[in-house]
């Protein structure tokens, strides 16, 4: 009888336990996908991501209703004429591809605008879309020939009638939020710079990280004013002038929507913070050169604490990001102590008692000498 009652009493207090420890819950599934002509339509669980053979984003939906409308480059040429947009138009020189990774899938694409446009641009897109539904867009381009431009801008449109009314925050040092306005009030709307973007909707949270870039420049703009139906981040990669034969330039940006909840992206730009202070003090860390074994061994430690970091947080384990980033932190601090305490003793106590023990031998050295004369 008594056991029975420490029994019940025991799972009744694991159960408080569970109830009280806070827990974000991890949707993981493979992703699902179709390849046509037009591009790869990828889903997982309810996100639906749509990435055009022209290399590019066109869509992206959070339980049927879509919260992205674009994602990609847009090109002017001189005399502000329009060329295209990446996620839509150009020629599509090698066909969209799906290849399966442990953890997700990877899909590239190969594209550039006709070269009936003068406009001598190539783009690679790179995606990984992971089972947590978290995606790295890696986009690259490349002149193939010298090509005069207006601008070249990498661009995120967002749906107004989705968008409308809701506000987004962009991070840079510190957080702003900015309300998306309902009723047209002029084109631009803020403008700045940003590491990190977040937006909490009804259907789902979606979060931004500039990657390479860490940080990226911005235009948001209420396309409104040209008669569109959207609102765009605008970033400028280039400004009007000759793309020299050869010339590439890249963006990288880690997307992840989801609908685990507002507090699960605070703890996504949180992580994102905690992992970049790791990486800056790693860095730091290696131009001042640890010159003890216990430091260079802490160091060792450390970086590789950082590299599991960013895998993790590349396929959206958040947990397990914050987890290495803390400890990497914790061996920084630890670093610090070890090289006092080695320093002391490799530079200071070791050589001192070398010292004594040259004079003793000396000394003793001395005395015989003297014992000797004293003897003959």
């Amino acid at each position: 009888m008594i056991k029975t009652r420490c029994i019940s009493l025991l799972l009744l207090s694991v159960l408080i336990a569970m109830l009280l420890t806070p827990s974000i819950p991890t949707r993981s599934q493979k992703p699902q996908w179709e390849v046509s002509a037009e591009g790869v339509r990828v889903t997982v669980g309810n996100i639906e991501i749509y990435i055009g053979a022209t290399t590019g984003i066109s869509d992206i939906f959070i339980s049927g209703v879509e919260v992205i409308s674009g994602l990609g480059i847009w090109v002017f040429a001189p005399g502000w004429e329009y060329i295209g947009a990446t996620p839509w138009e150009g020629e599509v020189l090698e066909p969209p591809t799906v290849d399966e990774l442990p953890d997700g899938i990877l899909v590239k694409t190969h594209a550039r605008f006709s070269p009936d446009t003068n406009t001598y641009l190539e783009f690679r897109g790179v995606y990984k879309i992971y089972n947590t539904g978290m995606i790295i867009a890696n986009t690259t381009v490349t002149a193939y020939d010298d090509t005069e431009v207006q601008a070249v801008y990498f661009i995120i449109y967002f749906p107004i009638d989705t968008l409308k009314g809701q506000t987004i925050y962009m991070v840079y040092g510190g957080t702003s939020g900015i309300t998306f306005p309902e009723e047209f009030s002029g084109w631009s709307i803020a403008s700045g710079t940003y590491s990190a973007a977040y937006i909490s909707l009804p259907q789902g949270d979606i979060v931004f990280v500039a990657l390479e870039p860490t940080a990226l420049g911005y235009e948001l703009t209420d396309g409104r004013d040209w008669g569109g139906n959207v609102y765009e981040i605008i970033t400028t990669l280039r400004s009007a002038g000759m793309i020299a034969k050869g010339t590439t330039m890249k963006v990288s940006l880690m997307l992840y929507p989801h609908t685990r909840g507002p507090e699960f992206t605070k703890l996504i730009v949180e992580t994102f913070g905690s992992l970049g202070a790791a990486k800056s003090t790693v860095e730091t860390l290696k131009k001042s050169k640890p010159r003890t074994p216990g430091g260079a061994k802490l160091l060792a430690e450390c970086e590789k604490e950082v590299k599991l970091a960013y895998d993790a947080y590349s396929k959206g384990d958040i947990e397990s990001t914050r987890a290495h980033a803390l400890k990497a932190l914790e061996l920084a601090q630890k670093i610090k102590v070890v090289e006092r305490r080695q320093r002391i003793l490799f530079f200071m106590v070791i050589p001192g008692i070398i010292g004594i023990v040259i004079m003793f031998l000396l000394a003793w050295s001395a005395s015989q000498k003297v014992r000797k004369e004293v003897a003959s």
